[in-house]
């Protein structure tokens, strides 16, 4: 950890509120991504953004530096996605269809841009089926890009279990988009 960044938390954990806005602007885009992925609307998105900067500012003392900033932020993130979930009766917040994928948008596009979107709603319908520890495996690493000893951090597993955990998850998700496949011709060109 670099010392500016090091000095930051410190002066945040003693009250700093411009060292806590920093921090907080260190991981607002990324947070944003993550937490998108699981809400799946901006409202929604920011609400449990704010959660997780409230748990981020209570539990500030007990960041000890054994993974990155951004590391430790992104579980108490995931922690409070999957929470607001549950509240939801599990998969309630997934329900919500972007407004990408109306009528109207379908009507507006060429037949190509039709398929994709169709294609990214069979993707996005296909990841909200997943268990959730699979949903967090492949959105941590296909959308948001987390090494494999990042995601080990994050989902608190080791190296080797998140390969596998990957693995089987990608498998999953194939899966259930071959079924998707097999249901209908979104996917003809």
């Amino acid at each position: 950890m670099d010392f500016e960044l090091k000095r930051t938390i410190e002066l945040a954990k003693k009250g700093d509120e411009d060292a806590f806005s920093s921090l907080i602007c260190r991981v607002q885009n990324s947070a944003y991504s993550v937490a998108f992925r699981y809400m799946e609307n901006d409202a929604d998105t920011r609400d449990v953004m704010q959660e997780a900067f409230i748990k981020m500012y209570r539990n500030l003392g007990s960041f000890k530096g054994d993974s990155s900033f951004e590391t430790w932020f992104t579980r108490i993130l995931i922690n409070c996605c999957l929470d607001e979930l549950r509240k939801r009766k599990h998969n309630a917040g997934w329900e919500d269809i972007d407004d990408h994928y109306d009528l109207a948008d379908h009507e507006a596009g060429t037949e190509e841009q039709v398929l994709k979107k169709e294609r990214q709603k069979a993707v996005t319908e296909a990841i909200r089926q997943l268990p959730d520890e699979a949903r967090n495996i492949i959105i941590l690493r296909e959308f948001r890009g987390l090494s494999y000893e990042e995601l080990a951090d994050v989902l608190d597993l080791e190296p080797g279990t998140v390969k596998s955990r990957l693995n089987r998850a990608k498998q999953k998700l194939k899966e259930i988009l071959l079924e998707s496949l097999e249901q209908n011709s979104i996917w003809d060109v």
